[in-house]
């Protein structure tokens, strides 16, 4: 199991770096062949972190924190500004926020 996440890391970090460079083709086949080696089921994460801290609250608590990171990566590595777009969304349809 341990490779998959090894590969996993490998085609997440190819797919971050083409990003970079421009190169959207590649980035997005490495990011789909990431997800797919992906093993990081969410009832196997849940079961190992619960078996870890044998603690239902506190496993919980860490989803959430990672399901926020990842979304937080997520607009960090495509630069969406979300303060931006809600102003843009607000003016559109004439509401002050």
């Amino acid at each position: 199991m341990l490779i998959l996440y090894v590969f996993s890391a490998l085609f997440f970090g190819v797919s971050f770096i083409s990003f970079k460079l421009g190169e959207k083709i590649i980035a997005n086949a490495t990011m789909t062949v990431g997800l797919f080696l992906n093993p990081l089921g969410y009832d196997f994460v849940v079961f190992g972190i619960n078996k870890l801290t044998n603690d239902y609250w506190i496993t919980m608590s860490i989803m959430y924190i990672m399901a926020t990171l990842f979304f937080i990566g997520f607009m960090v590595f495509y630069k969406i500004n979300p303060i931006k777009i809600i102003n843009i969304k607000t003016k559109k349809y004439g509401q002050k926020f």
